[in-house]
């Protein structure tokens, strides 16, 4: 084999192989290190582990039977007002749904706060 076909074929492997070695990482973690919750959470989590959570700096949050800790999002000042921390504590899905803009926005934005399922 001549040197030039070499210098062909060698990066052409390379970039193959290097392009091989991430088959497990999903789309959200290629090249980011990121990992969304909403994929990787396996934990359960009963109403009495929530209620434990009932501050605005220590927020959880019952949706349609999945846990949300939104602190983070309470500290960020992103909802226009306090009535989230109604929920904290507590099965929130009512308070939810009550409220028309949940239904776009915010039901995408929750995977981002998703630590569980609720126990049953």
């Amino acid at each position: 084999m001549q040197k030039s076909s070499l210098f062909l074929i060698v990066p052409a492997l390379l970039l193959f192989l290097t392009g091989c070695g991430n088959k497990n990482l999903t789309n959200n973690q290629y090249n980011t290190g990121y990992t969304n919750k909403a994929t990787s959470s396996t934990k359960s989590y009963t109403l009495s582990d929530v209620a434990m959570h009932n501050t605005s700096t220590d927020c959880w949050q019952v949706i349609n039977g999945q846990v949300y800790d939104l602190s983070t999002y309470i500290a960020s000042d992103k909802h226009p007002n306090t009535k989230i921390n109604d929920g904290c504590g507590k099965d929130a899905t009512a308070m939810f749904k009550e409220v028309a803009k949940h239904n776009g926005k915010a039901e995408a934005m929750l995977p981002e706060y998703l630590l569980g399922a609720l126990q049953q």
